[in-house]
């Protein structure tokens, strides 16, 4: 009550605007005016900046700053539950906690960050080809998309073929992934493609939802085959609490040949649960 009292006066006397009643975007829902404020001024000032690498370097800052910077517990940060505007008790901290009311020392922590990590980067890069590409995994055609973007890596990729993957697939009704991050979206004008996600947090985990899965994540390895060489290597990292895995491996045309268990240690709520992964290495089946 005595932090709570501090913190009351402390919003008076820097008129700090709360949330909006009705908001209409995400920003809206889940930032205090004044972050809106910062977050937009920021925003224009990158805009008017040349250097195409270094704007994208800024952008990807302004973003990382404004994840931190929602009006949640920190609790919360992974999965958003209600707007906060008060003082709280933080289970993560284990003290009195308040909403942000500035983004300027979370932009300072990630711009020291991302150049460090940059230049981490720099010092560890060897002659290797990495690209992006967006678009369905179930469906995309690698090779093709990879010659539009970088024809140089498509060439060579058509010649070796891919040896193997190494993803962490979604998880069955746990994470609205879109929303995690739909503070980009809303900002940097992205277009949402929720109806896409597999196995989206609005559609449960239902035994609809988990067959919805397995059709789902074994259409897309039965996509990526088409590109990889012989004898590839799969490795999937998944929290498989329903047990899809062995048969999502056999619809595509894969066999499990050996688990790992990882402990996920570095959470973002800082929960006390034990939680683990497993990282399922595949392989062809060739059996079939």
């Amino acid at each position: 009550m005595e932090f709570l009292h501090v913190y009351k006066n402390f919003v008076k006397k820097y008129k700090i605007e709360f949330l909006k009643q009705n908001p209409k975007t995400f920003i809206e829902k889940w930032y205090f005016k004044n972050i809106i404020d910062e977050i937009n001024f920021v925003f224009e000032e990158i805009k008017n900046i040349k250097d195409v690498n270094n704007k994208n370097i800024l952008a990807l800052i302004l973003s990382r700053a404004m994840r931190s910077c929602r009006a949640t517990t920190h609790s919360d940060l992974a999965t958003l539950v209600e707007p906060v505007s008060t003082t709280y008790y933080c289970s993560k901290h284990g003290k009195i906690c308040k909403p942000i009311f500035s983004i300027i020392k979370w932009w300072k922590t990630y711009s020291k960050d991302t150049v460090k990590r940059i230049k981490e980067f720099e010092k560890l890069k060897t002659e290797t080809h990495q690209y992006c590409l967006s678009g369905d995994a179930r469906t995309i055609d690698i090779f093709t998309a990879l010659s539009k973007k970088k024809k140089s890596f498509a060439d060579i990729l058509n010649r070796q073929k891919i040896s193997g993957i190494f993803s962490s697939p979604p998880y069955v009704g746990l994470i609205d992934y879109h929303e995690q991050h739909a503070y980009a979206y809303n900002l940097f004008g992205f277009d949402r493609k929720d109806k896409l996600e597999i196995g989206p947090l609005f559609k449960g985990h239902t035994k609809e939802a988990q067959k919805n899965y397995v059709e789902g994540i074994s259409a897309v390895l039965n996509n990526c085959k088409r590109y990889l060489k012989r004898d590839y290597n799969v490795f999937l990292v998944a929290n498989d609490k329903y047990n899809l895995y062995s048969e999502i491996a056999n619809k595509a045309g894969m066999k499990i040949t050996n688990t790992f268990k990882r402990p996920v240690l570095n959470r973002t709520e800082k929960d006390k649960g034990t939680y683990s992964e497993i990282i399922f290495h595949l392989k062809e089946n060739r059996c079939l």
